[in-house]
């Protein structure tokens, strides 16, 4: 195992997506031990997460996240599985999820999936907007693809790229994996990755760079929810899921990035993100999701 981690780190390989997952297959299969075949109940969405606990949030991946909320507000029976069984994976990405005996992939087509598949989940969503409303329908969708396509990512850079971060924030996500030697293979091919995902994202800007980027996209937010309680008002919308989802992931993580520095001055952003919180978990749910 040692041979196999200094070969990576001689050969500086980026490791894709895929083969991250595969590893990690491979090796949780070598270091744990062997489980009878799981067995799922019928009519439950059983959603695909990393392996261990989570010390902060119910998960440290905004799309994973943001489809455990949806399910959530929703009262859907779901279930979480971070054994690395649920399925085939052949994005090598989460989430995913497993429903019978069927399979869906990345968490834009899982929320289309789980809007057709419960048809009271549109009639929830767009009590603010109106089933009628197109150019509130339009407005919540652009917001949603903003924030999925470019915020999610400014505010997760900081754990992956930055090395001051990383060495605090990544060591925090994988805890709940016992095997020290399978904890920083993991650690350091997720590293590999990560970089070369964030770059194809957010592009080749330096650390102070990011900062403006994030300072501008934080006023724009906090201009465009003002006083309201969510961002059409008293009622959750998809886009509200999206931007509870990423800002969880700067605001629950105790550790002062740049970007968790500018959300705290921001007290409207702060009280919408507890305040959709509370409206989605309650305490002991949310602390129970977390281990």
């Amino acid at each position: 195992m040692e041979k196999i981690i200094e070969s990576v780190k001689d050969n500086k390989l980026i490791v894709t997506g895929a083969t991250v997952a595969v590893t990690a297959g491979i090796l949780y299969k070598t270091f744990s031990s062997k489980n009878d075949k799981q067995i799922y109940e019928k009519d439950v969405v059983y959603v695909a997460d990393f392996q261990g606990k989570n010390k902060d949030l119910p998960s440290y991946s905004p799309f994973v996240l943001k489809v455990i909320s949806i399910l959530e507000y929703c009262n859907i029976r779901y279930e979480i599985d971070t054994t690395g069984k649920l399925g085939p994976n052949p994005r090598g990405t989460l989430p995913f999820i497993r429903y019978n005996d069927e399979f869906v992939y990345d968490s834009y087509f899982i929320l289309e999936w789980i809007s057709k598949q419960f048809k009271h989940v549109n009639e929830k969503m767009y009590q603010s907007i109106g089933s009628h409303n197109q150019r509130d329908q339009a407005i919540d969708h652009i917001t949603k693809r903003f924030i999925d396509e470019g915020f999610s990512y400014l505010g997760t850079y900081y754990r992956w790229v930055v090395p001051e971060y990383n060495e605090k924030i990544i060591p925090r996500l994988l805890a709940g994996i016992e095997n020290p030697i399978f904890r920083s293979f993991i650690h350091m091919v997720a590293n590999s990755n990560a970089i070369k995902k964030y770059k194809s994202h957010i592009g080749n800007l330096n650390i102070d760079e990011v900062n403006l980027v994030c300072q501008s996209d934080l006023d724009s937010l906090s201009k465009l929810l003002g006083s309201k309680k969510f961002i059409f008002g008293d009622h959750l919308s998809m886009a509200d899921i999206s931007l509870f989802s990423s800002l969880a992931q700067v605001y629950y993580v105790p550790v002062d990035t740049p970007i968790r520095l500018m959300l705290l001055e921001k007290q409207n952003l702060v009280n919408y993100v507890e305040n959709v919180k509370s409206t989605i978990f309650s305490d002991a749910r949310w602390e129970l999701l977390k281990q």
